[in-house]
């Protein structure tokens, strides 16, 4: 069964789209966007504050209280996450799971100890990728700083440290509505067994088709699709790849 997640950027408490993580579009109020999608039968919402990146500000608690509120499917929350009180606060006031990304470079360590703390299944480990010279390489902080971990390696210690999940992003791809990255989901799924939600440039669904047959894999994350009305969530219900 398809498993279908909508994607929100929240910069200043503003959901916003960009390209390849740039070029940044304001698109709408979150809490409409939440209600608009929880309507629309979408199986998740994945809010993404990158205010963090800019500003320097924490996570927009107040926000997310009044989505949780308004919504009743299940809501993954990252973004500027720092520490385990961060992570205690989201879980508390409405986050199912928290995504966790620069704070694994930052400190491996502090990965195994959350995930010990909180249990593997209430984290997503969210990785962001570009292609240079035939080899991929992870970057943190929306994507400005390469960390020189090559793809593979870095899943391997993640997943090592308690990783159940990785949300996988082509930053090459984000935005560009021209397809997924198939290269990369084919080969760790064939190198690594780990649950992954491809992020990045999904244009049709035949994008989808592709990843769900050929891969295994059967959880997506949709931001532009949705947020400039090219499909409705509810259009997946009626899909059958079978």
């Amino acid at each position: 069964m398809l498993r279908i997640i909508s994607c929100l950027d929240i910069k200043n408490n503003f959901v916003v789209k960009g390209v390849k993580f740039k070029k940044l579009t304001l698109i709408n109020s979150p809490i409409k966007l939440c209600k608009k999608y929880n309507n629309n039968k979408i199986d998740e919402i994945t809010l993404l504050d990158i205010t963090y990146n800019y500003t320097k500000k924490s996570l927009s608690y107040s926000i997310i209280k009044k989505i949780s509120k308004k919504i009743n499917i299940p809501i993954s929350i990252g973004g500027g996450v720092k520490n385990i009180i961060n992570i205690k606060k989201l879980l508390k006031i409405g986050a199912d799971r928290v995504i966790l990304n620069s704070i694994c470079y930052n400190n491996i360590k502090i990965l195994k100890k959350i995930s010990n703390y909180f249990g593997s299944q209430s984290l997503i480990i969210a990785i962001d990728i570009k292609k240079n010279k035939k080899k991929y390489f992870t970057y943190k902080n929306s994507g400005y700083i390469n960390t020189n971990f090559l793809i593979f390696d870095w899943i391997i210690i993640i997943k090592k440290n308690g990783c159940g999940e990785i949300l996988l992003t082509s930053i090459d791809n984000d935005g560009k509505r021209e397809g997924y990255d198939n290269e990369i989901f084919f080969l760790i799924k064939n190198r690594i067994n780990i649950s992954i939600i491809p992020s990045g440039g999904i244009g049709s669904i035949n994008d989808i088709y592709y990843l769900y047959k050929y891969c295994n894999i059967n959880s997506f994350l949709i931001a532009s699709l949705f947020h400039y009305n090219y499909i409705k969530p509810y259009f997946f219900k009626k899909i059958n790849f079978l």
